[in-house]
């Protein structure tokens, strides 16, 4: 007859069911946060040229098609990346702390060609708007995914 056998560390604590579960709904939002910057990113590079008109000044759509090819991959990697690392949070798994890095680092690099070529004066507060929420985001989930990773709430591979 097959017995079971509980110990200390495979019984669930109550507050590591409650951090968990709240870990997943962290998760699951954050997916629908990068879910909605990759449709937005898309958008930008499918728009056409009339509604990019009927969006911004002529300053703004110069200081859009001047922006360089690197901080238009900076920005699509940071969105993929967060993407990613929300995923394997869900899932639990360890390299969602080291996908909210190179978000992070993305991140960094956006804000940074955004204050050398002055888009923070060009396009308003949307532009600064948008850049500290994804920043804060970007921190938190950084965070939540360390604390997690530091806890040993995650998985390897």
């Amino acid at each position: 007859m097959n017995e079971l056998v509980l110990t200390e560390d495979s019984v669930l604590k109550p507050g590591n069911r409650k951090r968990d579960t709240w870990l997943g709904i962290m998760a699951s939002v954050a997916i629908a946060w990068y879910f909605f910057n990759m449709t937005v990113f898309i958008m930008t590079i499918v728009m056409s040229d009339s509604a990019i008109l009927g969006l911004y000044e002529a300053e703004q759509i110069t200081y859009l098609m001047e922006t360089p090819f690197w901080a238009k991959m900076a920005n699509a990697v940071s969105v993929l990346a967060g993407l990613i690392g929300s995923a394997y949070l869900l899932l639990r798994r360890n390299s969602a702390y080291y996908w909210f890095m190179l978000c992070l680092v993305n991140l960094l690099i956006l804000l940074l060609d955004a204050a050398l070529r002055g888009g923070f004066q060009i396009m308003g507060p949307s532009l600064l708007g948008v850049s500290a929420a994804s920043f804060i985001v970007g921190i938190y989930l950084f965070w939540a995914a360390y604390l997690a990773h530091d806890g040993g709430e995650l998985n390897e591979e």
